[in-house]
Order: structure tokens, then sequence, then C-alpha cells
């Protein structure tokens, strides 16, 4: 009896300590770097870059070019946007979160070119060297 309990409680701190490995990246809140890098040719070629992030947020650190228009802010985000309901945006917050928020309202309005970036840090850690002039 003593050796089955012994290998349950191995088995519960095996769950436990996979748990928390997978949750991780999520609970460290930086975005998913594999996102980060499919934004970085859109934002590299143009794209309009929205920081969704709140004004405090976006003043301690943002990336060159972005805009800040806080992520509940449908009708300045439109209209950052402009008419064409195609024009490229990539659209970044501190996990993504936010950002699915503004990326399904704007969906909704017909918006088709839009993309979750997901997170600020994930985008700095992903940000491709640029080559010496």
């Amino acid at each position: 009896m003593r050796k089955y309990r012994r290998h349950t409680q191995i088995v519960y701190a095996l769950l436990v300590v996979l748990t928390i490995w997978l949750i991780n990246p999520v609970l460290a809140g930086g975005g998913d770097p594999e996102k980060a890098k499919q934004a970085w040719p859109m934002i590299q070629s143009g794209a309009l870059l929205v920081d969704v992030r709140s004004q405090r947020e976006f003043s301690a650190g943002h990336l060159d070019g972005a805009v800040n228009i806080e992520w509940d802010q449908t009708d300045a985000l439109v209209a950052a946007i402009g008419d064409d309901k195609q024009r490229q945006v990539v659209f970044y917050c501190r996990t993504g979160n936010r950002v699915g928020k503004s990326i399904a309202k704007l969906e909704s309005m017909g918006y088709t070119n839009i993309f979750n970036a997901t997170g600020l840090e994930a985008l700095l850690d992903t940000k491709p060297a640029t080559p010496n002039p």
C-alpha cells in the first residue's frame, strides 16, 4: 500500500510540474513568439501598427511607429484604419487578449486584413536584426 501511495504522489507531483510548465508562458504575459515573428514582415512592409494598451503602458515603452488607441475605442480604431477595410493592420498589447477583443469587433464590421501580433515583449524578442549600412 505504501508503494502505491508513493507512486501516486510522484505522478501528482509530475502533473503539477507539467501543468506549471505548460501555463508559464501564459502567466508570463509576454505574448506568443510565433505570432510575433509572423507580424514582422507585415510591419516591415508598412502595415499600420496599433498598440491597444493604455496610454500609461504605451508611455512606458512601445514599438517605433506604433499609434496608441486603447482596445475599447472602436470609433478611433476605425478612424485610424480608414475607409479601406482590407488595409493591413498589426495590433499588439501585452498578451494579445485586448487585441483579440478589438479584432473581434472590427471583423464583425467587415475588416479583414487585421493581425494579432500578441504582446509587446514577444515582438521585441523576435524583432529581426537590422543590417548595418
